[in-house]
């Protein structure tokens, strides 16, 4: 779960965190961030882990929060270890389909 963890990012303008499939490029958004934590300097401290104190503790809360929800609608692939959608997954091989293409 470590590589989802660092695959969740922010989006600067929703206010929400969210995933990316790194083969289709869906994005898959989650939980929003706490309303202690929506500076945009702030932010960007919280983001590299400088922040301390509460707020980071929250910021820190609310991306474990989003990891669980968004790996729900992400797997992860048995070969090269990438999280990936739903589409581009084979769950018959647990592969992603980039990983089975190369194996044929």
């Amino acid at each position: 779960m470590r590589q989802l963890y660092e695959q969740i990012l922010v989006d600067h303008e929703k206010r929400r965190f969210y995933a990316k499939c790194e083969t289709s490029g869906e994005k898959r958004y989650s939980v929003k961030l706490p309303l202690s934590c929506r500076g945009e300097e702030l932010l960007q401290l919280l983001e590299e882990g400088c922040a301390g104190g509460l707020r980071q503790k929250k910021y820190n809360s609310a991306k474990a929060r989003a990891v669980q929800d968004l790996a729900r609608y992400f797997n992860q692939c048995r070969k090269c270890g990438k999280w990936v959608c739903d589409e581009m997954f084979d769950p018959d091989i647990m592969e992603c389909k980039q990983c089975n293409i190369r194996r044929v």
